[in-house]
């Protein structure tokens, strides 16, 4: 009953920050704005490649793996689970939401957009959910990968719940790590520093679950691990198996991360 509570909470939080989003149409425009000036930008670009490639040796490293022998275990599991794959989880986030807030602090018109006829949750919300569609567009490619194993293959090319999870775990790091871009990057005028802190933050969140996962745990605070583990949630996700307890843990922190970004523009706009 308490988790149906949160996740209704959740919810209602997070659709009344979604309808003063879009209340007066200039949520979206701003959206819109952000988005453009991602896929404009030449750093966006190598960032894809770069990401395209991880993934491709990634997915070709799985695909000799697996041909090496009869194993049990699908195709997204080896690609999810490689250096690979941990490389760009660990490369993408500083490097999309640095210049989120830091950029306009430094070129001075963050003052500007903040005293405009638009609300800071407005600002907030759009360069947030403009850093998360980047960052989703740039695991597109690799779904293109199983898609022509699964058509090369027949019907046995892949299993569609391994697929399901493995992409839905990926989706919430994103929802959670970019919130962490989002309030590093404005705390700071220099896009160098909130890289480095991001990237700080989501390797501590990360080490914190790996640490807690491998120590010796008594067994009644053996589940309070599953909360915590990065590295087990993908595991959990990428076998098929959807855990909402997941869902509640990443958005709520985000809430919270998200949260704490708005109070921080807040005092910047009336130090103006």
């Amino acid at each position: 009953m308490s988790g149906i509570f949160i996740i209704l909470l959740l919810g209602a939080v997070t659709g009344l920050a979604l309808w003063q989003f879009f209340k007066n149409g200039t949520g979206p425009v701003l959206f819109v704005k952000e988005v453009r000036s991602f896929f404009l930008s030449p750093v966006a670009w190598v960032v894809l490649t770069l990401v395209m490639l991880l993934n491709g040796f990634s997915f070709t490293a799985a695909l000799e793996d697996l041909r090496s022998g009869d194993r049990a275990v699908t195709l997204a599991v080896y690609t999810f689970n490689s250096v690979q794959f941990w490389l760009a989880y660990f490369f993408i986030f500083p490097v999309i939401t640095m210049r989120l807030f830091a950029e306009e602090q430094k070129l001075g018109t963050i003052e500007t957009l903040l005293t405009a006829p638009v609300s800071t949750l407005q600002v907030l919300l759009a360069k947030y959910l403009a850093a998360l569609t980047f960052y989703t567009v740039l695991w597109l490619p690799s779904a293109l990968h199983f898609l022509a194993f699964r058509i090369a293959a027949g019907e046995g090319g892949g299993a569609i719940g391994s697929l399901t999870g493995s992409y839905t775990i990926i989706f919430l790091l994103g929802v959670f790590n970019v919130a962490i871009g989002c309030l590093a990057s404005s705390l700071t005028k220099n896009q160098l520093v909130a890289a480095m802190a991001c990237f700080t933050f989501c390797l501590l969140h990360f080490l914190i679950g790996l640490l807690v996962e491998g120590a010796e745990i008594a067994e009644q605070y053996r589940s309070f691990t599953g909360y915590v583990s990065t590295i087990g949630h993908v595991r959990t996700f990428v076998d098929g198996l959807i855990d909402t307890r997941q869902f509640v843990y990443y958005i709520s922190f985000a809430i919270l991360l998200l949260t704490c970004t708005y109070h921080v523009l807040e005092f910047r706009k009336w130090k103006v």
